[in-house]
């Protein structure tokens, strides 16, 4: 089983903002709100299909944020107080992409006092525990995810584009981000989150945050401790109280109870996957894909870039299709033998022999050359031209 969880919440906004901009750049913005409403619609339940195509799963499913807010803004009450308000197209646009996913039957789930995140988080640590699953991939624009990467599931961040994007795994989460995945709401609960509004502890700096937490790894037991050995651990513990309210904030929930069903969440009930195809070889040798006209018009206002067979799936035992090239050979020059110099019996002086590939002059040219005491040069080469050596006069 391959699960493909995809961040709903983050994908609508992308293209409802696109929308909007269209809209008021003609000018019409106040009055076209149920076309931005129906044409989001269409192009995000398109959105969702070509990244289906794309990733092949067997198992799917779309995960929205609630309107409302959840628990975590009772522990803050500062919580995403930062951002801007939402536009007033978002609450139809959401029910009207739940309408649309119930007729063509796209399963897709939202809580009521809970983020996406935790749906998304619970979903994948269930399925991880079955045997069967094989991989889980993570679609969203969302850092706060990557708390989630394990040896099975892997986050494909996406970036300025829906299709561009890059993937955040084992292999790279160190690079990324200088702690283990599980260290992320530690980082962030003491360093704090300007996205989410969460307040870090004031005064500390990241590399010394870095020492606590590799020092410490499981950060709750750091804050039971009574005295610390430095400063830094000093103006931790000073602020335990905070850091632990950041925690939770930071912590994605995992733990959520509710029914699932697997077999809804097959790809196979609602949509059917075309076989994989089959690449062609370009002029230079690289593999060229055969598309079709009409998929590439699927999209055409959401920026697309094709990704590469090797960025789908990002495995160590991923082996290229195309062969080694050959080393080209050099070839080698072959040198002639220089020429051999005659005493002439008149003059005594000694002339140089013609090369092979030139013609030799005939008698009345070469009496004629004589008398004026000149050499003709050899014609010239297609490769290399070489100058004729200067005869040596002995006296």
């Amino acid at each position: 089983m391959q699960l493909l969880l995809i961040d709903g919440n983050h994908i609508m906004y992308s293209v409802l903002y696109r929308h909007i901009a269209k809209a008021k750049k003609r000018g019409d913005y106040e009055e076209a709100t149920d076309r931005i409403v129906a044409k989001a619609c269409a192009q995000y339940t398109t959105t969702i299909k070509k990244l289906v195509r794309r990733f092949r799963p067997s198992h799917m499913s779309v995960i929205f944020d609630n309107d409302g807010q959840n628990f975590r803004h009772r522990l803050s009450p500062i919580y995403k107080a930062n951002r801007k308000e939402r536009p007033k197209e978002v609450h139809p646009l959401k029910q009207e992409i739940y309408k649309r996913f119930r007729e063509e039957g796209i399963p897709f789930y939202y809580a009521t006092d809970y983020e996406g995140d935790d749906l998304i988080g619970t979903i994948a640590q269930r399925a991880e525990e079955m045997n069967r699953c094989q991989r889980v991939t993570l679609v969203s624009g969302d850092m706060d995810l990557a708390q989630l990467i394990t040896q099975k599931t892997q986050l494909y961040l996406v970036n300025s584009g829906i299709f561009t994007g890059q993937w955040v795994t084992m292999r790279n989460m160190k690079s990324m981000f200088q702690v283990d995945p599980e260290q992320l709401p530690a980082l962030k609960a003491l360093l704090g989150d300007r996205t989410d509004n969460i307040k870090g502890v004031s005064g500390l700096r990241r590399p010394h945050a870095l020492k606590v937490i590799e020092r410490y790894p499981e950060l709750s037991e750091f804050l039971d401790l009574e005295k610390g050995t430095n400063k830094t651990e000093a103006l931790i513990l000073k602020n335990r109280d905070h850091v632990r309210n950041n925690l939770l904030l930071a912590a994605i929930r995992c733990d959520l109870r509710f029914y699932l069903r697997w077999d809804d969440l097959k790809v196979s009930t609602w949509m059917e996957l075309e076989p994989p195809r089959k690449t062609s070889r370009g002029p230079r040798g690289k593999a060229v894909e055969a598309r079709d006209a009409e998929e590439d018009d699927l999209l055409d206002d959401v920026e697309e870039a094709s990704l590469a067979e090797s960025d789908l799936e990002p495995s160590e035992e991923a082996v290229s299709d195309e062969a080694p090239k050959p080393a080209k050979k050099r070839r080698k020059r072959s040198r002639k033998p220089k020429a051999k110099r005659d005493e002439t019996a008149t003059g005594g002086e000694a002339a140089v022999n013609a090369p092979a590939a030139a013609v030799e002059p005939s008698n009345a040219e070469g009496a004629a050359a004589g008398e004026e005491g000149e050499t003709k040069r050899s014609p010239r080469r297609r490769r290399r031209r070489r100058r004729p050596k200067q005869p040596n006069t002995q006296s």
